[in-house]
């Protein structure tokens, strides 16, 4: 089931991001007590005073995020190279820690993003409908992603600005691709995408799904549209590239230092809209 374990990746990296930031609050809150103490600064004659420690340029600062995001593969994409497929729609979570002098990110993401849309009929480009639809389900099929990338701020007053940017990194893919070959007597051009209509031998479906138990019951061997196996498909990819392009408007809270908030779209392997949460230390 790998509903239970997506939560607790979820819960991981929540809780991460949340020990980083309260680490940041008490480093800030330790300086800004010295500050406040009357007596720092003060020399006192013969003691040594180290003029010799590097200090931070002052457009030099460090970070960390956190950011969800809805993720989609329309049907447009997937028709460049299928006649029947189902279209992605889910959501993706991250961490990221970033290095900011002036206007100028460098960031480096640790990305989940789950990559499985609903069971469903798939018939690739220039196929036979008839033999060659399969019913696809997908199970825990997501990326487990590290990137780079490189961002730019334009600033417009102290509350509000925009991020724009691009990056690459790589993604181990995990979870499994189910495949089922349908009956050829029940599928044809007209209905390849109608899983109630054009579905495995031996199998109820609906239009959405089809009987677990039935599929498993067609138990192991080489599927053939007249004997159906359902088997995992061993054409996906352990490990692919990322291409991460992104454009969104900055907020700020000027009385509460260090916040910040994004609204952002772009391309992560796939189309998304979302929003994250920062602390600049």
């Amino acid at each position: 089931m790998a509903r239970p374990r997506l939560v607790t990746r979820g819960a991981a990296i929540a809780g991460l991001f949340f020990l980083t930031l309260g680490w940041a609050a008490r480093a800030r809150a330790a300086t800004d007590d010295s500050a406040a103490d009357p007596h720092a600064g003060i020399v006192v004659p013969g003691e040594d005073v180290d003029d010799g420690a590097p200090t931070r340029p002052p457009d030099l600062s460090y970070g960390a995020g956190a950011r969800l995001r809805w993720v989609t593969v329309p049907a447009f994409m997937l028709n460049l190279f299928t006649k029947r497929n189902v279209p992605l729609s889910s959501w993706a979570t991250g961490v990221s820690f970033f290095r900011r002098k002036g206007n100028f990110d460098v960031v480096g993401t640790f990305t989940y993003q789950n990559m499985s849309p609903s069971d469903g009929n798939w018939l690739g480009t220039d196929h036979n409908a008839s033999v060659d639809t399969d019913l696809v389900q997908f199970r825990g099929l997501a990326l487990y992603a590290l990137d780079v990338s490189f961002i730019w701020h334009q600033t417009f007053t102290d509350w509000l600005g925009m991020h724009y940017g691009a990056g690459v990194g790589i993604a181990i893919v995990g979870g499994d691709v189910l495949r089922t070959s349908n009956d050829p007597a029940l599928c044809n051009d007209s209905n390849a995408g109608n899983l109630s209509q054009c579905h495995p031998r031996g199998v109820t479906c609906t239009d959405a799904s089809c009987s677990e138990q039935q599929l498993q019951g067609l138990g192991s061997g080489a599927d053939d549209p007249n004997n159906p196996h359902r088997f995992s498909d061993g054409n996906v990819p352990p490990v692919i590239p990322v291409v991460n392009v992104v454009v969104g408007v900055d907020f700020r809270v000027p009385s509460i230092r260090g916040w910040e908030a994004t609204i952002e779209g772009g391309f992560y392997d796939a189309f998304f809209l979302g929003g994250s949460v920062g602390y600049t230390f």
